[in-house]
């Protein structure tokens, strides 16, 4: 337990990702449908290099120490050469187990860490607090058992930060609903609420990862908390069916043949009309 922070705990993300309850990654897997969820939990999928890029933003922007033991930064060798072979065995033997970025990955790293300490709200948010705590809980209407591991706690708010290509309302709203931004943002304010007992609010720290890496700070409003709660609920249901029932389905339980249509976009022929006088 926490000393300052009662029902949060400390632990390695290793030991966090082991624990068999589901976090919100594995709901939205539930939400695609409960074959994707049972995929990922017997053949774990590796990090893609998007999600290889946003923990390294993680890790330099909240956590320097933890950056430096988990990540280095790529050296050139001549491997045609006995000294360029002898060189990197070396570098390959002392970083054994960390994360190797490119240099210009480093550069970005810096350019989005700045931006988001000259950004007054974001930098409020980070001045007190810690990083990646972990909460477990029971959830009590299924039983099963959950967890989360924010970003950022400081007691007044859960903060979550989000590498993303459009940090502008528009943009990062659109990013929050095709994400499933607003399943986590749910699944963390009841989560953090039920070890904590703390009613906090849900904030999104937006960065883009091209220049100039504009910064934006978002709270979750009570629509996206509401429609988030609402879809995680469902997939914890759906979650206990399939448990209890050996079943998991992929998009059609019963085999059935479905009438397809094009999407709405897609169906406006008259964006599609040439006029040729």
């Amino acid at each position: 337990m926490h000393p300052r922070h009662p029902g949060l705990l400390h632990m390695p993300a290793k030991q966090y990702h082991a624990d068999q309850s589901i976090g919100h990654s594995g709901i939205l897997r539930m939400l695609k449908s409960p074959a994707h969820l049972r995929e990922a939990l017997d053949h774990p999928p590796p990090p893609t290099p998007a999600m290889a890029f946003g923990s390294a933003v993680h890790a330099y922007v909240l956590e320097p120490d933890r950056f430096a033991e988990e990540f280095v930064v790529a050296e050139k060798f001549d491997r045609r050469t006995k000294e360029g072979k002898e060189a990197a065995a070396r570098f390959e033997e002392a970083n054994q187990g960390k994360t190797v970025i490119a240099p210009e990955d480093l550069a970005t790293l810096i350019r989005m860490r700045a931006a988001v300490l000259a950004h007054q709200g974001a930098a409020r948010l980070l001045e007190q607090g810690e990083a990646e705590l972990s909460a477990f809980w029971t959830d009590a209407a299924t039983g099963i058992a959950c967890r989360c591991r924010p970003d950022w706690f400081n007691e007044t708010a859960i903060v979550d930060l989000k590498s993303c290509l459009d940090a502008s309302s528009r943009g990062f709203s659109r990013a929050i609903a095709n994400l499933g931004y607003d399943v986590q943002a749910a699944f963390y304010v009841d989560g953090v609420k039920r070890v904590t007992g703390s009613d906090l609010p849900f904030l999104f720290v937006a960065v883009e990862k091209d220049p100039p890496h504009a910064v934006a700070v978002y709270r979750a409003d009570p629509e996206i908390i509401e429609v988030g709660r609402r879809k995680y609920q469902a997939a914890l249901q759906l979650l206990q069916w399939c448990q209890e029932s050996g079943t998991w389905p992929a998009y059609q339980p019963a085999g059935e043949v479905e009438l397809i249509s094009l999407p709405r976009w897609a169906a406006n022929a008259e964006a599609f009309e040439f006029d040729a006088a």
